[in-house]
């Protein structure tokens, strides 16, 4: 056939096929073979290749009928399964994963890789006929409590910072401060730890490297002016001396012990790259932490209440008890 593509790629022919089939014959016309080939630029033979490959093995509901000699869809809304190839460990790894999209609420991500993935694997049938992804939503699922909360507007400028190299100016509310300061960034890396998205910048008039949380950023403007990243910037080194989000200078050795009811927090579970921990009588456990801040240690041994008990160092647990006694007294409460 004049002009046809035999090379075009197999993928690239069936989408187009499955679009005329989710179209539908126009008036007076039959889905068939040659005159698929004619309006795709295919010739016969790989048209009805592909058919049968379709109906076959990507499960796709290609009716024939042998009457009018013409295939079609039962419905115009046939999603096509790019991901047929995938193994039933791998579709089971994106379904746990699509659900783990917490963390990218309100920076339009949740949604768009939802539709993502729906586009990609959705309506897929398994050897008994139904959708995997359908099924494992109803018996597996992710919970991400206290997830952060990011403008998307603040999402967007700093990615396009980042990704350009730019200078970033923004608002930002440090804690303690009555209103929020102007800031010139130079940023380095996004990350999302402990469920909140944090940005590694360079103040540029402070010059020093700092931790910033999205959430406190606000009026954010790519500006014109480049920035030099550091080529020898180890993010991992960097973020790796924090229990969460907040960052110090030096190295804290924090000892600490858990009762028998609190030990599952430590044996069940990973906190920090430096995590030891050692078991004890009756069931009880130490766990240490090499950190260089205390501020997020702190909230998490509160987090713990009368099962956990601070061996060192003495300015944690002086900060454990005074975070105990506000508590108690109400004083950092300004309000009636």
């Amino acid at each position: 056939m004049p002009g046809h593509s035999p090379n075009r790629p197999a993928l690239a022919r069936m989408l187009e096929i499955h679009q005329v089939l989710c179209q539908g014959a126009g008036p007076g016309e039959r889905l068939n073979c040659t005159t698929l080939a004619k309006r795709l630029d295919f010739s016969p033979k790989t048209v009805h290749r592909d058919l049968t490959y379709m109906r076959e093995e990507l499960g796709l509901p290609v009716e024939y009928d042998a009457q009018e000699k013409s295939y079609s869809y039962p419905s115009p809304d046939v999603p096509f399964p790019a991901g047929h190839n995938l193994s039933q460990e791998e579709r089971i790894a994106l379904s746990v994963a699509r659900q783990a999209l917490a963390v990218f609420r309100g920076v339009n991500f949740a949604d768009q890789l939802a539709s993502a993935h729906d586009k990609l694997f959705g309506g897929m049938l398994t050897e008994h006929g139904l959708s995997l992804e359908g099924d494992l939503a109803e018996y597996l699922s992710v919970r991400t409590p206290g997830a952060g909360i990011a403008e998307p507007k603040v999402f967007r400028a700093v990615v396009t910072a980042l990704l350009q190299r730019r200078e970033l100016r923004a608002l930002y509310q440090a804690k303690g401060r009555p209103a929020p300061t102007p800031r010139r960034l130079a940023p380095y890396h996004l990350a999302c730890v402990d469920a909140r998205w944090v940005l590694v910048a360079r103040d540029l008039e402070k010059n020093a490297v700092q931790t910033y949380i999205l959430a406190r950023l606000s009026e954010p403007r790519v500006a014109a002016e480049t920035i030099q990243r550091p080529v020898k910037f180890d993010v991992a080194s960097h973020l790796g001396t924090a229990f969460g989000v907040w960052i110090g200078r030096g190295e804290i050795l924090v000892r600490l012990r858990l009762s028998a009811d609190a030990a599952h927090h430590v044996r069940e579970r990973h906190w920090h790259a430096t995590q030891q921990v050692t078991e004890r009588p009756a069931g009880e456990v130490e766990v240490s932490f090499k950190l260089s801040d205390l501020h997020d240690v702190t909230r998490w041994v509160l987090g713990c209440g009368g099962d956990c008990r601070v061996l060192e160092p003495a300015e944690l647990r002086d900060a454990v008890a005074a975070e105990a006694r506000a508590m108690l007294d109400g004083s950092r409460f300004r309000g009636a």
